[in-house]
């Protein structure tokens, strides 16, 4: 007899409770296929219904080794480990059972069980609830209820409950008495057991029997979807439709496939035919807006869902759906009562609980969202999913040592994650551990080689060590495993510019946007692409979509005023509020006396290092100058109270949208004319000849810190020069190179560490200095702004506020630029730079 029809028979037979013939029919098909899950599973539930406790749970834990998919197996398993006393190894084996499949009910059943028999009755009402809600004929589940309401001394739920266990009993008492189920009735119950594979197998045979048999088709449909066949599972549900067009759930289930696989324009005809057949379907009516949803039709999207949250669906996994929708629409207020009405439907479900988290995070509520993260992770401490939640939360809180802990953890639970993973990598990218980002990445990719998302987070490494073709290695692989990658055709486009191809790189870009029309970083890098080549008036438009990413600072800023969206402001009041790093809050700030000169007044809140030197520059203005925190209140405080709020990146939308539009300005930052005197006194007690400032790092990995930064080293053709006094204008730890230069060399580059610390003193130093030689970093704003001269060493592929070519910098008319001709081509661009000093 073949394997299948033994498990067929042998769980027949349990089923009638006679575990000896069970065990027979198990063995016998071991022998057949020695690792069989689904064999060894059948073993070990025939050994439980045997009492023999031991052999059991050594077959179960062998069934989930073969295959650790199948939510029955680890119920199967807490049933072992409750009838042992083990409660604490019961419950964690249910709640991986329904982090499997959140809507069995049987597991609900048995974690309320395990509660009750822990001594916590209110979690077990809870579960015995849930168990209710998901399976109204569940009998068993009811008659806990009952019992655990009396037990809290609620008479009247316990007798309504009770009743329904008789009235279930009664029902189900007949049923049994029906004939044997078919092969389909037996491939849904697997699937409602969380054993798609078996499922898939049954569901196969029955198809032998019966071809067209539209319910097999859509069984078959469901199978394959949770065993990642999708392409197949489409054809199955397709088959289906055609066998029974007039059914809404097949013409659901093939459209919510089609959506899954990108087909979003394929799947609304038969959405949109769900509709029309279940008009009061919440699920139909999601289904349909989340279709309108990825053809970027918020509007109808919106529509839909507010008609699915009117019918008040009793689903809490539905709630979340819809609070996934209504996030994505931008609509947080609502996504947020989608989500709490999902706890509140089912409190002991992580999944709400983690989304919320996610949602308050975006929204910079961080303390409530690590709170919602936290809840998760109580409800269920093996979720790798709520330990990245939490992991999240504490690192937008600046906790990151506490959030490589949670993302570790999760990738203890569940080593192919990729995304905890991915933030373990990007932690390690951004505070500067490069090597150590790349060797994560590379583990990662040892046993997930075709990942998508980890291959281009290595790519990204490797461009930022200017190693691009191995980059570039990385990113064939992705593209060969999916030419669709969003990511990935992005992750090219953006090297492709940094490697000078810029017109590949334009359309690398507009591919993956068409791919992902939603995502906001694409969207970004394509307009900081148009805007390096000065092609302002869609760059900017585009460049509004940094507001969207998930690493946009200004994200947290919920000030209770109206956006600025260019109206006119004749006796209004309007603040301007920083977003970026200290170099863009300078840049940007040339638009400020633009904005004086429309508004009754401006109020401008700055980096606390920028103060002095914005509230001597704009003397017109409120200058608030603060630390970066979360807590927004202190504009309350501000008189005249702002009628509009506008974040400083998005200034030059209004005011730069042409060349001509950037003025040929001297300067629009005033330094400190008497520290500016004390400083050029300093810089005379050196000696005569031209004093002249030098900064030679800038940024950090992340930032192409290894593209944009020199050596001391590189730089002796200038710091060779006769009578050039340097003067370092490093913010970063330099003493130990400047100490090795003299040691070798000879050469004295003058550090003063108090002018780097205050800024106002650099802004000084700069002024006393005859000019600056510096790399792209915040000292070429400085200088510009300050309307000093400085000559910026440029590499190859340079960040878009440095133009594509030519020795100009808009910004900042006393800036010239001298570029490299290649990658990492130094020594051309230093002789240039040098030429220019001596002349």
């Amino acid at each position: 007899m073949p394997s299948l029809d033994l498990i067929l028979q042998g769980s027949e037979w349990l089923a009638r409770g006679r575990a000896s013939e069970a065990l027979h029919c198990a063995e016998e098909a071991l022998r057949q296929e020695p690792h069989d899950a689904d064999a060894l599973f059948l073993l070990g539930a025939a050994h439980y219904r045997d009492g023999d406790l031991a052999a059991a749970e050594a077959r179960l834990k062998q069934a989930i080794q073969a295959n650790g998919k199948v939510a029955v197996f680890h119920s199967t398993l807490g049933n072992v480990y409750q009838d042992r006393g083990a409660l604490p190894e019961a419950v964690a084996a249910y709640r991986r059972a329904i982090r499997l499949k959140p809507d069995f009910a049987e597991a609900h059943n048995d974690l309320g069980t395990a509660f009750f028999a822990q001594g916590d009755p209110v979690r077990a009402a809870e579960s015995y609830r849930r168990a209710t809600e998901l399976r109204p004929d569940h009998a068993i589940a009811y008659a806990n209820l009952g019992a655990v309401y009396r037990k809290l001394g609620m008479p009247r739920e316990a007798r309504h409950a009770l009743q329904r266990e008789l009235v279930l009993r009664l029902r189900n008492f007949f049923r049994l008495k029906k004939r044997h189920r078919s092969l389909a009735e037996l491939a849904h119950e697997e699937l409602r057991l969380g054993n798609p594979g078996l499922a898939l197998r049954i569901g196969r045979r029955a198809l032998e029997q019966d071809a067209n048999n539209p319910r097999v088709m859509a069984l078959l449909a469901a199978a394959l979807r949770q065993e990642g066949s999708l392409e197949e599972a489409i054809g199955c549900a397709q088959r289906a439709v055609d066998l029974r067009p007039a059914d809404a759930r097949s013409r659901e289930q093939l459209g919510s496939l089609l959506l899954k696989a990108g087909s979003a324009q394929s799947a609304l005809p038969h959405l949109e035919e769900c509709v029309r057949l279940q008009p009061r379907s919440p699920q139909a009516l999601l289904a349909l807006a989340e279709a309108h949803m990825a053809l970027g039709d918020r509007e109808q999207a919106s529509q839909l869902a507010q008609r699915s949250s009117a019918l008040e669906p009793k689903d809490a996994t539905l709630w979340v759906r819809l609070g996934e929708l209504l996030s994505k629409q931008g609509l947080a207020a609502q996504a947020e009562l989608a989500f709490r009405r999902a706890i509140e439907l089912d409190p002991a479900a992580p999944a709400a609980w983690i989304r919320l988290a996610g949602l308050l995070r975006l929204g910079g509520r961080l303390q409530e969202a690590k709170t919602c993260a936290e809840q998760a992770v109580a409800l269920d401490d093996e979720s790798s999913a709520a330990l990245i939640a939490l992991g999240l939360a504490l690192r937008e809180q600046g906790r990151t040592s506490a959030a490589v802990a949670r993302f570790e953890q999760a990738l203890r639970l569940e080593p192919q994650r990729a995304q905890a993973l991915q933030q373990i990598g990007e932690i390690l990218h951004y505070e500067n551990k490069i090597e150590e980002a790349e060797r994560r990445f590379r583990d990662g990719l040892k046993s997930r080689p075709d990942s998508i998302a980890l291959l281009v987070d290595l790519a990204m490494v490797l461009g930022d060590q200017m190693r691009y073709a191995e980059a570039f290695a990385c990113l064939e692989k992705a593209l060969a495993h999916d030419p669709r990658a969003a990511p990935a055709l992005a992750a090219k486009g953006i090297l492709q510019d940094l490697t000078g191809r810029e017109a590949e790189a334009e359309s690398l870009l507009r591919s993956a946007l068409q791919a992902a029309p939603q995502d906001a970083d694409i969207g970004h890098s394509l307009a900081s692409c148009r805007l390096r080549h000065w092609h302002f008036d869609d760059g900017w438009k585009g460049f509004e979509l940094r507001r969207h990413k998930e690493n946009f600072i200004g994200r947290y800023r919920k000030f209770p005023f109206a956006e600025w969206q260019g109206e006119p402001l004749d006796g209004k009041t309007i603040l301007v509020y920083p977003e970026q790093g200290l170099g863009d809050e300078i840049m940007y700030a040339s638009c400020i006396p633009e904005l004086v000169a429309r508004a009754r007044h401006v109020a401008v809140e700055c980096d606390h290092k920028l103060g002095a030197l914005f509230a001597r520059s704009f003397p017109g203005c409120t200058v608030t100058a603060r630390l970066r925190t979360m807590a927004n209140d202190w504009v309350n405080h501000l008189e005249p109270r702002p009628d509009y709020q506008v974040p400083m990146g998005s200034l030059p939308g209004h005011f730069r949208r042409r060349v001509e539009d950037f003025p040929q300005h001297g300067g629009y930052l005033a330094p400190d004319g008497r520290k500016v005197a004390a400083w050029k006194r300093r810089l005379d007690a050196i000696g005569p000849g031209p004093k002249v400032g030098l900064s030679w790092q800038g940024g950090v990995g992340h930032t192409g810190r290894a593209r944009r930064s020199l050596t001391l080293e590189q730089l002796l053709p200038l710091l060779r020069l006769d009578g050039v006094h340097f003067v370092s204008l490093q913010y970063t730890d330099v003493d130990g190179e400047i100490r090795d230069l003299a040691a070798r060399h000879g050469i004295t580059v003058h550090h003063w560490q108090g002018a780097i610390d205050v800024y106002d003193e650099t802004a000084a130093l700069v002024c006393a200095l005859d000019r600056v030689v510096t790399v792209c970093t915040a000292l070429v704003h400085l200088t510009g702004a300050l309307g000093r001269p400085a000559i910026v060493m440029v590499p190859f592929g340079s960040d878009w506020r440095y133009g594509a070519q030519g020795e100009r910098m808009l910004w900042y008319p006393s800036v010239r630029l001298i570029r490299q001709g290649a990658i990492g081509d130094w020594p051309p661009v230093i002789e240039s730079v040098r030429g220019l000093l001596q002349g």
